[in-house]
């Protein structure tokens, strides 16, 4: 069975796993179970084996025996976890059930699970499917974080660029003063900039430990579209692309105002990176009978359909990397905040031809 490229399923992701037992009959056993699963299966019938063979390629799960002659199962725990790395990812004990005190032990050592013998052949397949899944699932979410987190720096590293040149410039004592003007306007603009990618990531962790709440009140229009106006039109320019609005400033909601710019912001953002040079870009506001709708459409590539079922998820990129910010937090973070508000969030093709982004609200 195929599957997309990091996406985990266990058809197409077979484990590899060390059993450790001194017990031939039981050995045998467990690795024609765990063989026929479709699982790469080794064998060690002891202590000092099994670390042998954990030098030699580390496996993802390890079926430990506690009850052993020489190097027993709790002291090879102990040394796998006092590797660098902390050993293998999931290391499971098998133990009878007389012999609660070294399941304890183990566990203590930092043991992952339990088995108590004899065990079911279903649980035996059923508990190590469950443990190479969520390994990998951890593994996959600890590498897009911290690619995201590369990319976030990478992003701050271009404005912080900008920044030492205009500041030389700035050190010219032959500027003229309507040039320092919108040099200094400039700075602004990019410190700006630099802020909401790093809110972003704050908001983002707020709606990941599940601490995130809004404060509606009531606001118009024009307290979250000027500011926005005022932070991205000198970006615009600067991509030399066109942005407008439509819409009623005066328009009434009920709305946490920063948090409801914040979302805009996330989406203006990603219009803009996304829109080539000559484009345009339009954020339009509007009533759709009880509800008041913000849509943010632009001239770019747009988003392919199969890919807007998970592009506001968070860490998720679409299949042409459309996510604001460069960081992947933007659009899931436009969406916790409009289902926040009771609200929610969508991406269609626009009538400009790209992607059109649009959150509804409850006036």
């Amino acid at each position: 069975m195929s599957a997309e490229p990091g996406i985990v399923t266990l058809g197409d992701a077979d484990g590899d796993v060390l059993l450790v037992d001194d017990f031939p009959d039981t050995l045998a056993l467990y690795e024609a179970v765990l063989t026929e699963d479709g699982h790469r299966v080794r064998t060690a019938p002891g202590g000092l084996e099994a670390l042998r063979k954990v030098d030699e390629h580390e496996p993802e799960v390890v079926l430990l025996d506690v009850s052993m002659p020489g190097v027993d199962g709790v002291e090879v725990l102990r040394r796998l976890r006092a590797r660098r790395n902390g050993g293998p990812a999931v290391i499971m004990l098998t133990a009878a059930r007389r012999e609660p005190h070294a399941i304890e032990a183990g566990l203590k050592e930092g043991a992952d699970a339990y088995l108590t013998k004899p065990i079911d052949s279903r649980e035996l397949v059923a508990r190590v499917r469950a443990a190479i899944e969520t390994y990998r699932l951890k593994r996959m979410l600890e590498a897009q974080r911290r690619d995201h987190v590369a990319m976030l720096v990478h992003d701050l590293r271009h404005p912080l660029s900008s920044l030492g040149l205009i500041a030389e410039l700035l050190e010219s004592d032959d500027m003229p003063a309507g040039e320092r003007a919108a040099t200094v306007a400039q700075i602004r603009s990019m410190c700006a900039e630099m802020a909401r990618l790093v809110d972003g990531v704050l908001v983002a962790s707020r709606l990941e430990a599940g601490v995130f709440s809004v404060e509606p009140r009531p606001i118009t229009v024009a307290a979250v579209i000027e500011p926005m106006l005022a932070v991205f039109t000198p970006i615009a320019t600067r991509r030399r692309v066109a942005l407008s609005f439509e819409g009623s400033l005066d328009l009434n909601l009920r709305a946490d105002k920063q948090k409801l710019r914040q979302a805009i912001d996330n989406l203006v953002a990603n219009a803009l990176k996304f829109t080539p040079r000559g484009g345009r870009v339009r954020v339009r506001v509007g009533r759709d009978g009880a509800q008041v709708f913000f849509e943010v459409a632009d001239t770019g590539p747009g988003v392919a359909p199969e890919a807007r079922e998970t592009i506001f998820d968070r860490y998720k990129q679409g299949s042409r990397g459309r996510a604001a910010g460069g960081a992947g937090l933007g659009l899931a973070i436009a969406r916790g905040i409009a289902e926040a508000h009771h609200g929610a969030i969508s991406v269609a093709t626009g009538d400009m031809g790209g992607a059109s982004f649009r959150v509804v609200l409850p006036a």
